[in-house]
């Protein structure tokens, strides 16, 4: 409120209301005012009309009129431009207004009469911090620390706003010095613990928290935040512990039962994921995300009936819910129900985010069902009805090249990836297609941009290492990637790339080992065998060789370069 002079104003209002002087108004002395004195009207006084003014502003806003309360502000302001609260009510109408730039100017015209203003420097830090620019924000929170420094809120929110321009030095810093000065403060803990698990230091952050439930255990925001913590890191039981201990104090409290259930599924407790889930739907049946749940769990143990009775009742309670739709086709298809699947998959709408995948689906029922054409037609129609997602172009391209029809297929693949450069599925088709057309060095090229963009793709990796190991160059190239991709997917296939690479590098006993393991693992890959008896005859194994070549003719029957393979060792033994 205004700190207007008070017994000012009443004399005033006097005046206001008989609309003239009263004839027996003493002056100082104690004299009667002579009555031929000169008539003052105060009327016009400008502190009268500046309260006249706020009045009316008070009055706009008791009937939410922000805009005329706001011109009525700059008109008090007007009038008596040296009250500094006419400013701060005005600037706190502009925020709740979401005028934070015109809030910003009015608190700096205080500023630019009274530099040090405590309020006026805080409010505009808030207003900054408040409009996302922390950057301007900080030289006001310093400001405020200079003329207060014991403010610990001013602290903590210059420790955030640092964090946001990314001086996470100096933000980490400006939070032990304030845990220093106030050792017990929640707030500081819990924002110290948010900021190492934001730069990764999540040991560091488990500390906090820790700490944090030590001094104060009834704050549940930590016990949450660490528990989504531990979550992220994988380490299901102690997030289970501490989602637990918050279960305790609220057991009606259904997202924290969402993430119990998330937890078990994290461990492969699938059965108590499901008597969590279970919880919810019997208190909460309106809970459509609990449902949704039970049903996925149903589709990852394989339940394809119960996860067909799941989402069909979801339907029923909420028929436009196309991700139920989506998963009750799925659930069909799983078991080659394609009637039902495709009724389902059928039901998703042009608008839903879930269409080209619904509609990719549906090709393949059609792929399954012997109706290859009407597959590629029904996605050369979707291609036609404008820019589709990767998983079309992808598709199409399978169907394509089911259909033999290669070069329509890299056609389509090539389009897909030009709309959809780092789309890691479409580079990998492309990569497999121009192998497929013997244009090595593009399909090779082609791997190595799919990893820049995931140097993680164990089968580009492989891929790579592979034809390196081919062509018999760069052989220490090809085993750095060979290595990452075994790593990444101990799959046998890798495994032979890996001995293959070995092999090249003369490396044949280390080869033996590995290619046989891989040869253990997959006993139907005719290349398998035929890099063993390669390795085999380089070792001078000469029957261990025909024994090996035999299997992959046995396999490969038309393969002429096994054929000659065997003849020559004939000879030898």
């Amino acid at each position: 409120m205004l700190l207007f002079r008070f017994c000012h104003f009443t004399l005033l209002l006097s005046f206001i209301l008989s609309g003239c002087v009263a004839a027996d108004v003493h002056d100082d002395a104690g004299e009667t005012v002579s009555d031929e004195a000169p008539y003052v009207s105060l009327l016009n006084e400008p502190q009268a009309n500046a309260y006249f003014h706020y009045t009316r502003a008070r009055m706009f806003l008791a009937e939410d009129d922000f805009e005329s309360a706001a011109a009525a502000y700059l008109r008090a302001i007007d009038y008596d431009p040296d009250e500094e609260s006419l400013r701060f009510e005005l600037a706190d109408l502009y925020i709740v207004m979401g005028q934070t730039e015109n809030a910003i100017r009015t608190v700096e015209d205080i500023l630019l009469r009274d530099p040090d203003s405590l309020r006026a420097n805080l409010t505009l830090a808030n207003a900054y911090f408040g409009n996302n620019q922390p950057d301007k924000a900080i030289p006001y929170f310093r400001r405020v620390l200079e003329l207060a420094p014991e403010k610990e809120q001013v602290q903590l929110h210059l420790a955030i706003a640092l964090v946001r321009v990314g001086e996470i030095d100096l933000a980490s810093e400006q939070l032990k010095e304030l845990l220093k000065s106030y050792p017990d403060s929640s707030s500081a803990r819990l924002a110290m613990a948010r900021l190492y698990r934001e730069i990764g230091l999540n040991q560091l952050a488990v500390e906090q928290y820790r700490e944090l439930i030590r001094r104060t255990p009834d704050i549940e925001s930590a016990y949450l935040e660490l528990g989504l913590l531990y979550e992220d890191l994988k380490e299901w039981q102690n997030a289970l512990d501490v989602f637990m201990e918050v279960l305790e104090l609220r057991p009606l409290d259904f997202t924290l039962r969402h993430h119990i259930s998330r937890v078990y599924v994290g461990m492969k407790r699938f059965d108590d994921a499901l008597e969590e889930l279970d919880i919810i739907v019997d208190l909460k049946p309106e809970d459509f995300e609990a449902r949704r749940k039970i049903g996925l769990i149903f589709l990852e143990q394989k339940r394809w009936s119960d996860a067909v009775s799941v989402f069909e009742e979801i339907l029923e309670l909420e028929p436009d819910l196309d991700p139920a739709r989506y998963y009750l086709g799925s659930a069909y298809e799983q078991q080659s129900e394609w009637e039902s699947a495709l009724e389902a998959f059928s039901g998703i709408s042009r608008e839903s985010a879930l269409y080209d995948d619904a509609i990719a689906h549906i090709g393949y029922i059609y792929m399954e069902t012997d109706r290859i054409s009407e597959a590629i037609q029904l996605l050369k129609t979707r291609m036609a009805e404008g820019q589709p997602r990767p998983q079309v172009f992808n598709y199409l391209t399978s169907l394509y090249l089911a259909n033999e029809q290669k070069d329509n297929a890299l056609v389509t693949v090539e389009r897909g990836v030009s709309l959809y450069p780092d789309d890691v599925e479409l580079l990998y088709q492309k990569a497999l297609l121009l192998e497929r057309f013997g244009r090595h060095e593009e399909a090779f090229q082609t791997m190595q941009n799919l990893l820049a963009v995931d140097d993680k793709h164990a089968e580009a990796l492989n891929f790579l290492a592979y034809a390196l190991a081919v062509e018999n160059r760069d052989l220490d190239e090809a085993l750095g990637y060979a290595e990452r991709a075994i790593n990444l997917k101990p799959a046998p296939h890798i495994l032979d790339t890996l001995g293959w690479v070995y092999y090249r590098l003369g490396r044949l006993l280390e080869a033996l080992k590995i290619i046989e393991e891989a040869s253990r693992q997959i006993s139907e890959d005719a290349v398998i065998f035929e890099h063993l008896g390669d390795i085999h005859l380089a070792l001078n194994n000469l029957v261990q060789a025909r024994a090996a070549f035999d299997k992959a003719l046995q396999l490969q029957p038309d393969n002429a370069d096994l054929r000659d393979k065997l003849e020559k060792l004939a000879d030898k033994l």
